[in-house]
């Protein structure tokens, strides 16, 4: 069933010798096949549909549970994803100015830095992606089921951070899965993604990334493949050498 999303895109580091830690070897990989072992281990259409989305998209958790039914084009077969990012800023009490974690004196006015004032700074972004129409269907069985509990809200999935990292390590659980977070699930997609030699700007997209040395981790996880590509270019070459030589023999 995840084949019908890994279709939609069938159609080293420069410079920098950075090590990378490969995604396989992170915390929680997984393989295909317990995909749809967790998938198969759910027992309500919520949670099957969650975890599909999960697993099949590859959005984030915190995507999940922000997503709204109105971000859903069944016609289209994508979904509008908006990611929000906080983050603290430091300014200079007396001038204003912008502060590192380390600033003792501001580099505006000068004067020593007591205690730094604290800005919180929110940046939304947006975007879009595809969905496989199993996704969309089991999205759609699972709002007609809820209809029948008092919530009536816009968001798809109506509870917190924290309770669909339990909802997805309960499962694991149940699918004989341990240690599993929702991460596992985005990691698997990526990899997969590409493995299937998906340009790195198209999976930057789809994931989200802001940061392209991101989705680079999941380039360099599939270097293994990038080297039998490697040996079997080098093979060929050496079988028209051969070839040459017997002909000219």
């Amino acid at each position: 069933m995840l084949r019908d999303n890994y279709r939609f895109f069938e159609k080293e580091r420069k410079g920098k010798m950075t090590q990378v830690t490969p995604i396989k070897d992170l915390k929680g990989y997984l393989e295909p096949e317990q995909v749809e072992r967790l998938i198969a281990a759910t027992i309500n259409p919520r949670d099957k549909a969650f975890v599909s989305l999960l697993a099949r998209t590859g959005i984030r958790i915190s995507e999940a549970i922000k997503l709204k039914t109105t971000d859903i084009d069944s016609k289209r077969g994508t979904l509008t994803i908006t990611h929000l990012k906080e983050r603290m800023r430091l300014k200079c009490p007396h001038c204003g100015e912008s502060l590192g974690k380390k600033h003792l004196f501001c580099p505006g006015c000068g004067n020593k830095v007591g205690e730094a004032l604290r800005e919180k700074i929110q940046k939304h972004s947006q975007r879009t992606i595809p969905i496989d129409s199993a996704t969309l269907l089991l999205l759609d069985e699972y709002l007609q089921w809820r209809r029948r509990f008092p919530y009536q809200g816009p968001l798809v999935f109506p509870f917190t951070r924290q309770r669909g990292w339990q909802l997805v390590e309960r499962i694991g659980r149940r699918a004989g899965i341990a240690g599993l977070h929702p991460h596992s699930l985005r990691h698997l997609l990526a990899t997969r993604w590409a493995d299937m030699g998906l340009d790195v700007k198209k999976l930057q997209i789809l994931l989200g990334h802001a940061d392209i040395g991101t989705t680079m981790q999941y380039v360099d996880s599939s270097f293994e493949q990038l080297r039998l590509e490697y040996e079997k270019l080098w093979e060929s070459k050496k079988d028209e050498t051969a070839e040459t030589k017997e002909t000219k023999d």
